[in-house]
């Protein structure tokens, strides 16, 4: 099922804006703020192939637009991703349906959103030959219908909540949409793009977008090469099958696909966001918190030797130049989270695919930066599109009826 998304010029605001301070873990609870009124509450749930995220969002229509504040977030680390003969197992669709359910009946039970208001979207790393079982089983749970996003659409609406509309020089502001672009490794698959502008037919300034996506990410590569080494192999046994499967089957693929696709190449600015880049900047950087964080091409290749030498080191960073008590402590959680989230042989096998985007995509001649809210980009857009779509008044005037 693909999702038609509105018109995509509406979807201009900053993530980090949006978010008050302490809004998002990586995975777990987040701080709540009290119910609001339930016509202006909208609620989503993101089924991705390593977890499962809740937002509850405030809209509100003001003077120059609508308004969006961000009610409550949360993250649960699931397994759906994991496949047995190219299909979802029993327990992983079980393991999604609970936490989807929980998370559908929270919105309501806590935060007063009408079921209407509440939307359960895949992402496009769900890559399973028995889909409709995960849609039975979102179904029998909570009544709802679960749609999916194909890459092209998810890619726009993660631009759009990730990359910030503008960067000022002096006292000039310019369209940083223009000069960068995205690149998302999730643990499904590989993904990104870019937004370019466009004159419409009637002299009106319009926007296109340019993406591109590959079915391999952190963990279905890491299945790949368990398949081609064995699940028992050893640490170096499963680099060299890893290393011959990017050189054989994982370039190509990246190789191909952006090819044709000029801005991937020309622009110099790169936002990147999944939970590989995530966890090297938490293990290679873990006192550095901020909402964006520059890393280089030497972080991607000190985390890469790491990986492929050591990964069990890896996994555990010196935080004693880490002064702060507070940082230190959110820096400890973090890396528990990392753990949590990706075995060794993830970090061994996401590296190798973040090590062939960045020779595929000449990362050596841009400036790259970690946007650390980037996965909640994508289905905070949706919602919000999803929103600014129901006619003022509607929901209202159906539940009167």
């Amino acid at each position: 099922m693909r999702v038609i998304i509105p018109k995509p010029t509406c979807l201009f605001f900053l993530l980090i804006l949006l978010l008050p301070p302490n809004t998002a873990t990586a995975s777990g609870q987040t701080k709540r703020s009290a119910p609001l009124a339930s016509d202006d509450l909208y609620g989503g749930i993101e089924v991705g192939a390593k977890g499962i995220k809740s937002v509850v969002i405030r809209v509100s229509n003001g003077e120059e637009g609508y308004n969006i504040k961000i009610v409550n977030t949360e993250v649960i680390n699931t397994t759906l991703v994991q496949t047995k003969d190219g299909k979802f197992t029993p327990e992983a669709l079980k393991e999604t349906g609970q936490v989807v359910q929980r998370f559908y009946q929270r919105m309501q039970r806590e935060f007063h959103v009408s079921p209407r208001h509440i939307h359960i979207v895949g992402g496009s790393g769900l890559i399973g030959d028995n889909r409709e079982d995960l849609i039975e089983e979102v179904k029998n749970r909570t009544g709802q219908d679960i749609s999916f996003l194909d890459v092209d659409s998810e890619v726009q609406l993660a631009i759009a909540g990730t990359i910030p509309r503008r960067y000022q020089v002096g006292q000039v502001w310019y369209d940083n949409r223009s000069t960068s672009i995205l690149i998302d490794i999730g643990s499904g698959n590989t993904k990104g793009g870019y937004q370019q502008l466009k004159q419409g037919a009637t002299g009106k300034v319009d926007y296109d977008y340019v993406t591109w996506g590959i079915p391999k990410g952190t963990v279905t590569f890491t299945n790949d090469v368990n398949k081609s080494a064995g699940d028992t192999a050893s640490y170096q046994t499963f680099v060299r099958n890893a290393q011959t499967l990017g050189n054989s089957s994982l370039r190509p693929l990246i190789r191909s696909e952006v090819s044709q696709k000029l801005g991937l190449f020309n622009r110099k600015k790169v936002y990147l966001s999944g939970g590989i880049i995530w966890s090297m900047v938490t293990l290679l950087h873990p006192g550095d918190r901020g909402a964006f964080v520059t890393v280089t091409l030497d972080d991607i290749n000190t985390f890469y030797n790491r990986a492929t030498t050591n990964p069990d080191t890896l996994l555990i960073p010196d935080l004693s130049r880490i002064s702060d008590q507070a940082i230190k402590r959110e820096a400890e959680r973090e890396i528990e989270s990392v753990r949590n989230t990706f075995t060794p042989k993830n970090l061994i096998a996401g590296a190798e695919v973040l090590k062939a985007v960045a020779s595929e995509l000449n990362f050596s001649s841009k400036s790259l930066t970690f946007a650390r809210f980037g996965y909640l980009s994508w289905i905070l857009s949706y919602v919000r599109l999803q929103a600014e779509s129901l006619p003022t008044g509607a929901d209202s005037k159906e539940e009167q009826q």
